[in-house]
């Protein structure tokens, strides 16, 4: 067995609707941590939108995003070319990424006959903080007056998480864009990761 550390992707989709049979993925980033290196990716793959969720579109903005000046779409087959050779192998993370990875490996699936490539468990970040939080050490202070009982019990809100450790979410303006999620994912992430640092060293 290999003892190398897999690469970690955190990914982050946003997609024409919740359902992975009819809606599709629009845009799609990942943050790949491999080597002592991390790089950032964002990938445009303009959609079927015969069945959409008008909500879905509305949330995320398609409509406005998409005809700004500045957006061009990608390649669908180069896009799914690279991004695949990014995922190979990597373990994946993000908030709901079972989600992502579903959507993702539609993509996938029109192209390579293996279309979930990556580890076969994916990493949930906000339920990470949600453990990290029904264990918290009373020696720690959070941000922000906190009511941990209410922080951690279900359904989880991952904005009440992130902010429990201290990690502001995405501006208004910058939520339900892939890469600002993305980028959300990897703050809180790090911030559970040092906590328990912390803890060890207490």
């Amino acid at each position: 067995m290999s003892s190398k550390t897999p690469p970690l992707a955190v990914v982050d989709t946003e997609t024409t609707g919740l359902d992975r049979f009819l809606h599709d993925a629009w845009e799609i980033a990942a943050i790949v941590r491999a080597d002592g290196y991390e790089d950032e990716y964002v990938f445009r793959i303009e959609p079927d939108l015969t069945n959409a969720d008008s909500k879905a579109l509305e949330i995320n903005r398609y409509h406005e995003r998409t005809t700004a000046p500045d957006w061009r779409w990608d390649d669908r087959q180069t896009a799914a070319t690279r991004l695949y050779s990014l995922l190979n192998g990597a373990v994946i993370l993000g908030s709901n990424p079972a989600f992502d990875a579903d959507m993702i490996g539609n993509l996938f699936g029109r192209y390579y006959a293996d279309p979930r490539p990556w580890h076969y468990r994916v990493i949930d970040v906000p339920a990470m903080a949600a453990g990290w939080l029904y264990g918290a050490n009373e020696h720690f202070t959070y941000s922000g007056p906190v009511d941990l009982a209410e922080t951690v019990a279900l359904p989880w809100k991952s904005y009440h998480l992130s902010e429990a450790l201290g990690v502001a979410p995405p501006a208004e303006k910058e939520r339900h864009t892939a890469l600002a999620d993305a980028r959300w994912q990897v703050a809180l992430y790090d911030a559970v990761v040092a906590r328990r640092g912390q803890e060890r060293a207490a």
